[in-house]
């Protein structure tokens, strides 16, 4: 037991932890002037550019805002999709198709949100053809928009069937059904025993897939590149077109860009173990409750 324990962990540190610290540690040394071809010795001009460009904090505002509204719509559209595949006993049914959702892949899905709700797309079409006074230039600007409509939907399409599935499992392993059914005995609802009962026992199973699907969506890119404004822009984009997509130049602000985004997921990671902590500890208790 122990040899397989230091097997793991010396695997762990080769493909996971070494290779991290190799990629922060060049991009590091390349925003401060130390690695590269444009390397000019120690300096903090990168970095007070990127600080002081007016880029970099909204870029960083808009992936947090954007990776927070897709999670919460996820995880409460998962929630309801639950609840209701319990009260009509179709877990079954909505499985299979939440499992033909999850295999779209995402670039799929976000040029098909581009045709459907850009203006010259097919709902502002269809609406100046059913209404003759409604011009396509009148639909709302759902894609390459201020509020990042078009990527949170793209990524709200791409997650509910996974965070669907999650939850429709953790449903049946977990025996939520039983205490619903505990609560009808008593004199709830169907539905509000659902929601008052197996909602609150489900996110406290729930609440590791939340923080995870958050790092996913923070690290979005098919979608934002394809839906998104060329300002602001969300991180994973804003690193990839400064990487001398456009101008060899701005190479070392694509690296600062990336320690910043490195530093964000390694602090959202930190906070995993107290996340795990509290999925533990709440489901002991919601468990040990039950038994009594």
């Amino acid at each position: 037991m122990r040899a397989e324990r230091i097997a793991g962990m010396a695997l762990l540190v080769l493909l996971v932890l070494l290779p991290a610290v190799w990629m922060v540690g060049y991009a590091g040394f390349y925003s401060v002037g130390l690695l590269g071809l444009l390397r000019t010795g120690l300096t903090a001009s990168w970095w007070w550019q990127a600080c002081s460009g007016g880029v970099l904090l909204p870029s960083l505002l808009l992936s947090m805002t954007t990776a927070v509204v897709t999670t919460a719509l996820c995880l409460v559209t998962g929630m309801l999709l639950c609840v209701a595949a319990d009260h009509w006993r179709v877990e079954r049914g909505v499985g299979v198709l939440l499992t033909l959702g999850a295999a779209l892949p995402v670039s799929a899905v976000a040029f098909v949100v581009l045709q459907l709700c850009s203006r010259g797309g097919l709902l502002a079409r269809g609406l100046a053809v059913w209404w003759p006074d409604f011009q396509p230039g009148d639909f709302p600007v759902l894609v390459n928009d201020v509020w990042s409509v078009g990527i949170v939907l793209a990524g709200w399409l791409t997650g509910v069937p996974l965070t669907g599935l999650f939850l429709l499992s953790v449903w049946r392993s977990a025996g939520l059904r039983r205490y619903v059914e505990l609560a009808e005995r008593l004199g709830a609802g169907a539905w509000r025993a659902r929601v008052c009962v197996g909602v609150p026992m489900l996110w406290r199973r729930s609440r590791l897939l939340a923080f995870l699907l958050l790092v996913w969506n923070f690290s979005a890119w098919e979608a934002p590149l394809l839906l998104g404004r060329q300002s602001p822009r969300l991180m994973s984009v804003l690193i990839q077109q400064s990487s001398g997509q456009y101008s060899l130049q701005d190479r070392p602000l694509s690296f600062v860009y990336a320690t910043v985004y490195f530093a964000v997921l390694a602090c959202l990671l930190l906070w995993l173990p107290r996340v795990h902590a509290g999925v533990s500890g709440g489901g002991k208790a919601a468990d040990g409750g039950g038994a009594v």
